[in-house]
């Protein structure tokens, strides 16, 4: 079973806000010329939400789609407290957009260590990247499901761009059974 890492997930919360006046009200650093969105961190769970302009929320950092919804909560709650208008709760859907896990083949290869040169010459070579002098991971990048490995010579492996976990569980079976097929 792959762990869940980190969750991007956004919902939109009204049609548009005044960032300069609730980070004020909040007591929260706005710096619009570094970065649009005024950044809300949630101590706990550990959740960072980004908030625009627009009224649309963008969280990051959770790793349990309880955390997402928590951390949003406490945004919203937080916002209506200080009569800040918003849309209904009901009809702010949240919707995840990546979901990054980690995985460990190790157990798989039975070596010390994953030949990542090797495994290139395995894998179709429009679809991996390796350059150990630009980064020590391998890159495999996959259609179906549409995600990106980035394994290392460990055996360890960070797998992105899924949108739910079902299809990293698919991606990560997916890897391990390609895997097996090859003698290291």
């Amino acid at each position: 079973m792959p762990k869940i890492v980190n969750i991007v997930a956004s919902q939109r919360m009204a049609q548009n806000l005044d960032i300069n006046e609730i980070a004020y009200v909040l007591d929260i650093d706005y710096e619009q010329e570094q970065f649009p969105g005024m950044v809300y961190r949630s101590v706990e769970p550990k959740v960072c939400v980004l908030l625009f302009r627009s009224g649309k929320a963008v969280a990051t950092g959770a790793k349990s789609l309880e955390d997402i919804e928590l951390a949003f909560k406490q945004l919203r709650n937080d916002l209506e407290k200080n009569d800040f208008q918003l849309f209904d709760e009901e009809y702010c859907e949240t919707i995840l957009h990546n979901l990054v896990v980690t995985a460990d083949y190790s157990a798989l290869i039975g070596k010390s260590k994953l030949n990542l040169s090797k495994l290139m010459l395995y894998l179709p070579f429009d679809k991996t990247e390796y350059e150990p002098e630009q980064f020590p991971g391998l890159i495999y990048r996959v259609d179906n499901p549409k995600v990106v490995f980035l394994i290392f010579s460990s055996g360890k492996c960070v797998i992105t761009g899924s949108k739910d976990i079902n299809e990293a569980i698919e991606a990560e079976n997916l890897f391990k059974d390609e895997l097996a097929t090859i003698n290291f």
